[in-house]
């Protein structure tokens, strides 16, 4: 690309490789939702960008306004299709071309074919949030590698103009590339400093803080709230790790360290051999954080999602920049560390993944049949878009809930727990609590956040409620402060395919206060407390964990260890659910048992007497990892004094 011709035979070879990058990396979304939890979510953001639903204030999550268009697997929206696609097109295209520029630096022509293999072959079929990483990275060191030789041509100035853009715009996604995109901005702004001055350093952050500005003006959004987004990201980012771990597999992890180390061996390498040069320093600080980011991003929440941190890992060996004059044996051990990162990241992935029937063997063919439908579909967009508006119009049938749309016709309307899908099936008024799938509000703050905007006149007219967990959690436990408030203010309505229909009618004002203290003490881990002497009243529970400084260090760098709660209950059965420390601070419903849509029923119709707690403890799995925590556990019981709210004989009968 850089001869004067462009029928040269280098020109042609790039196009190749720039159009096989582009096709393997496109996707073109999923069919609309229903029920599950993901699809849910990502088809919520599709509704808050077109009703200007304001992030950070109106729906508090990691995603941010354009977090719909990022997402490669987003579910369908018919009204976003085209715009959907336009992202797909254009950003897929600029991150083939960030890694077609950064390989040129890639010496030797086996090298060049291992990081194209690896980008289009193997990385593609994997999450788009190792791609974006990538891109990220690729296009920081893009503008470091190349400051040294500004020479002001235009060429060169649009391409620095087209990455500041690329990272405001994929800042306003996901929180964490808002983070990336951040250090990318402040390892540009010091080598311009390092090579120029601190007026033209400044330029950088200026012209970036002016493109996300504007973009998210354009999305929708109130430059006023851009603080609010800032600070629930951090929340929720805060507590991801103690309440969003999950699985343990040590071979992964084996295999990822050993990753880890590789690649740190390589950046050591990279940056102390002699002449030193503060450009190898901080694209190996660059290379270290994103690796860092990744290894978080798979192995908080093990189970397949491992693939974040490998398929980052297979290609970010070729993004360190080094002395290719340093001595022959040097130069050698360099490359060999990169061939040797390059396969345990591989062996990882392939380890990883191979329960989902993606194996070394075929995975030829898999590319093979991704590319030919990529190619296919972007020829047929409209025949496309058709297939998918058969499928919503099959899933309205299949999720029709008409005796809930005729109650609610165009009142506001929210549901509990996760499966916004069903509320845009149905064609519904969605006006959620800020943390809308309630698994996340997973904080004191988050929690209470919810409770305040039930509490208030901002409340949803209806509510959907579903009895749901993730990981096996106590029900009651998530969004507990707004479940309370529900259980006070709200009048069952009906029962519709498992989905109990709640009235706001309230019998109190502003959050529902715990009652009197029933117990107060201690308890060490594992240590079983005896409650049976209270389970004749209703009570909420509220556990005080806390880590220790060891458990705070480990968490950080690693991930969370699962904390279960062991009860009895009145018949003797054992049970054992998943905590999360900050959501069982403030207290949730215990006592009654309420842990299914049936015994939720039965608490508002008084048919049938409902479970009592008599025994309960708190473990740490696995065992030996108690350490982390402080051994004493501050345990309060306190009265709940809600009453299940009156309803007549044809309500009973209809819940």
């Amino acid at each position: 690309m850089s001869k004067p011709s462009i029928f040269s035979e280098n020109f042609f070879v790039n196009l190749a490789i720039l159009s096989l990058l582009f096709l393997s990396m496109l996707y073109f979304g999923a069919p609309t939702e229903s029920t599950n939890l993901d699809g849910s979510w990502t088809q919520a953001f599709a509704y808050a960008f077109k009703n200007n639903f304001q992030a950070g204030v109106d729906y508090i999550f990691t995603y941010g306004p354009l977090g719909y268009f990022y997402h490669p697997i987003s579910r369908y929206d018919a009204d976003l299709f085209y715009l959907f696609i336009t992202w797909q097109v254009i950003f897929n295209l600029l991150l083939a071309t960030f890694f077609l520029i950064v390989s040129h630096r890639i010496d030797g022509k086996i090298d060049k074919f291992i990081y194209f293999f690896l980008l289009i072959v193997v990385l593609s079929a994997f999450p788009p949030e190792s791609i974006y990483l990538l891109g990220i990275t690729a296009a920081v060191i893009l503008v470091i590698t190349t400051l040294s030789n500004i020479n002001k041509k235009l060429g060169q100035i649009t391409l620095f103009l087209t990455i500041l853009l690329f990272l405001a715009a994929v800042s306003l996604t996901k929180f964490v590339y808002f983070v990336l995109a951040g250090v990318g901005l402040f390892a540009m702004t010091v080598m311009v400093w390092h090579l120029y001055s601190l007026r033209l350093a400044l330029t950088i952050p200026i012209i970036f803080t002016i493109f996300i500005m504007a973009m998210w003006l354009i999305s929708g959004q109130s430059l006023s709230n851009f603080p609010s987004f800032i600070i629930y990201s951090l929340k929720i980012s805060g507590g991801y790790s103690e309440a969003m771990s999950y699985d343990i597999r040590l071979v992964d992890i084996q295999y990822a360290v050993a990753s880890f180390f590789v690649i740190t061996l390589m950046a050591m390498v990279a940056c102390l051999t002699k002449p030193w040069k503060l450009e190898r320093f901080v694209i190996a600080a660059m290379v270290m954080l994103s690796l860092f980011l990744a290894w978080k991003s798979g192995f908080v929440r093990q189970g397949l999602h491992e693939r974040i941190f490998f398929a980052f890992a297979v290609i970010v060996p070729f993004f360190l920049e080094y002395n290719r004059s340093m001595n022959a044996m040097l130069l050698v051990s360099y490359r060999a560390l990169r061939y040797l990162a390059v396969f345990i990241a591989l062996s990882g992935l392939f380890v990883v993944v191979n329960p989902i029937g993606y194996k070394p063997s075929n995975f030829m063919g898999h590319w093979n049949q991704r590319i030919t439908s990529n190619f296919h579909t972007l020829l047929n967009l409209s025949q496309f878009k058709a297939t998918q508006d058969k499928t919503v119009t099959i899933l309205k049938q299949q999720h029709n809930l008409p005796n809930i749309r005729a109650q609610v016709g165009q009142a506001t309307v929210d549901i509990f727990s996760w499966e916004q899908g069903m509320i845009f099936l149905n064609e519904l008024n969605w006006h959620p609590r800020p943390v809308f799938q309630s698994y996340v509000a997973y904080t004191p703050a988050l929690a209470a956040i919810n409770g305040d905007f039930f509490a208030s006149d901002k409340a949803a007219e209806f509510v959907i409620f579903k009895m749901q967990a993730v990981d096996l959690q106590f029900p009651l436990m998530n969004d507990a402060e707004a479940v309370k408030i529900l259980l006070r203010d709200y009048q069952p309505v009906l029962k519709e395919k498992g989905y109990l229909l709640l009235k706001h009618a309230p019998r109190g004002k502003g959050i529902v206060s715990n009652g009197a203290t029933l117990l107060s003490q201690k308890i060490k881990i594992g240590e079983q407390l005896d409650v049976r002497a209270l389970n004749h009243k209703q009570f909420v529970l509220s556990l005080d964990i806390r880590k220790s400084l060891l458990g705070r260090l480990y968490s950080l760098l690693y991930r969370f260890p699962e904390i279960r709660l062991e009860i009895e209950d009145t018949s003797g059965i054992p049970m054992s659910y998943r905590i999360i420390p900050g959501m069982v601070t403030s207290g949730f419903v215990i006592n009654p048992l309420i842990r299914h849509r049936g015994e939720l029923s039965a608490w508002y119709t008084e048919n049938i007497p409902l479970k009592k707690v008599t025994t309960l403890r708190v473990v740490v799995e696995p065992d030996w990892l108690h350490y982390l925590f402080q051994n004493d556990i501050a345990v309060k019981i306190n009265e709940f004094n809600v009453t299940p709210y009156p309803i007549d004989d044809v309500v009973k009968q209809r819940i």
